[in-house]
């Protein structure tokens, strides 16, 4: 009789961490936030609704102001809301919110009531934005956090591309109106559910730790737990130094969004080739955001924002210069790879010099310094326009202070080492019981 050995046990498959679904969730509903479907967006609508109501650039380019300095006032008040309260309770309400009032634009008919609803926008839909999906992606992961910033990040990519096209196509055949209800149904029927469905605070939800690590031998203080408050942040000078970044860099970036289009259209390009243009930022967002992620795991952030950067300040030097054509997709690559960095980067950086435990209030302040520069930035590229006729000089000047704020980060200290700091705590927990 011949014996035969058991076969071999194999391990069970193992499993996707969850955290990457989270991650998921978080790109769509990014894709669908209020700076992809109303900032954004607006410039597709400008000429559309200059031929209907009458209104100038600057004067649409005004709504954008008062969304930001509504958001930039309401952002830090949503943060405190969701260091208390978690991020899917602020979410997917705000993500409703803000789709019911993309779905009222087609109705209005004085310029006033457009500044009301951007109004609204900014400030009851202030949760719609990345802060609470960064909070919840930063609990999720530690070891692989720029990498699961950068992927969910990549989301706003997303929109940028798919928003131009989708809506250019939605006025050349329909109208204006269909374009704006297009993006309202997205956000109440496909973003907000999935949000709603996927999202979990923390990994200790579903008896996880961050980035699907086992327990510890000894119980640490979770990240969460970790971090200074907003007024022992404000005292650091690299707090002050990241909020001249990246107001600065949202001045330059962000003022140059709405008004890509209009300016490609009045240099000869068709408006077809302009809003794909605008759509190659999107594309380039994607991109970088992934790449960005990886190498701000590897290596110190502010050199890799450093590169980044940079790239803006030759785009736009691009665009100064008459850029239209090749030239023209180039400078919006070079602009969308500063794009796609901001945001992560703002994000990851948060985390890294003021940890999570105040995060939110943290970050709303930090967030408010992209929205100054992007309340102020829309208006100026259009009150240049119509003073002169042209953004070449707007242009010049946003790339020499894109150039200004890169080189600010060669400022930055070293991370502070959080764990350490919160030493004593860990040691008085190692031996607590459950």
């Amino acid at each position: 009789m011949i014996e035969t050995s058991p076969p071999a046990s194999r391990s069970p498959p193992r499993k996707i961490f969850y955290g990457w679904w989270i991650v998921a969730a978080a790109m769509v509903g990014i894709s669908s936030a209020p700076s992809q479907f109303a900032f954004a967006s607006l410039g597709l609508f400008m000429e559309p609704l200059t031929a209907e109501f009458g209104w100038d650039r600057a004067q649409l380019s005004l709504a954008l102001t008062v969304f930001t300095v509504a958001l930039a006032f309401c952002l830090p008040l949503a943060g405190r809301v969701v260091d208390r309260i978690g991020s899917r309770r602020v979410v997917v309400p705000s993500i409703v919110i803000c789709g019911l009032c993309l779905a009222a634009i087609p109705l209005v008919t004085q310029l006033w009531h457009l500044w009301a609803i951007f109004l609204l926008i900014g400030s009851l839909g202030a949760g719609a934005n990345s802060l609470p999906y960064m909070l919840t992606i930063s609990a999720w992961f530690d070891r692989r956090r720029g990498l699961a910033i950068g992927l969910s990040m990549a989301g706003a990519g997303f929109g940028f591309a798919y928003v131009p096209p989708l809506v250019q196509f939605m006025i050349d055949g329909y109208g204006w109106r269909s374009g704006y209800l297009l993006l309202a149904a997205i956000n109440i029927v496909i973003a907000a559910p999935l949000v709603g469905l996927v999202f979990r605070d923390s990994p200790r939800s579903k008896g996880l730790l961050p980035d699907g690590d086992p327990a510890p031998a000894t119980r640490a203080v979770p990240a969460e737990a970790t971090g200074p408050n907003l007024a022992q942040s404000l005292r650091r000078p690299e707090f002050w130094m990241l909020w001249l970044v990246f107001g600065a860099l949202a001045f330059s970036l962000y003022g140059l969004l709405p008004h890509l289009v209009p300016m490609l259209t009045d240099r000869g390009m068709p408006t077809e080739r302009a809003a794909l243009a605008a759509s190659s930022i999107g594309i380039t967002i994607v991109i970088a955001r992934a790449v960005i992620g990886y190498l701000i795991d590897h290596f110190f952030a502010p050199r890799v924002a450093l590169l980044f950067f940079l790239a803006s300040a030759v785009g736009i030097a691009i665009l100064a210069a008459g850029g239209i054509g090749a030239w023209a997709f180039l400078a919006a690559v070079l602009v969308g790879l500063s794009i796609g960095a901001e945001l992560d980067l703002m994000a990851y950086l948060t985390t890294r010099y003021f940890g999570l435990k105040h995060f939110g209030t943290v970050y709303g302040v930090m967030f408010a310094a992209l929205l100054v520069g992007t309340s102020l930035g829309p208006v100026s590229y259009g009150a240049a326009y119509e003073l002169s006729g042209s953004y070449i000089n707007v242009l010049f000047v946003c790339a020499a202070l894109n150039a200004g704020a890169s080189l600010l980060l060669l400022l930055l200290p070293p991370y502070p080492d959080f764990a350490q700091a919160d030493a004593p705590a860990s040691v008085a927990l190692t031996g607590a019981t459950d």
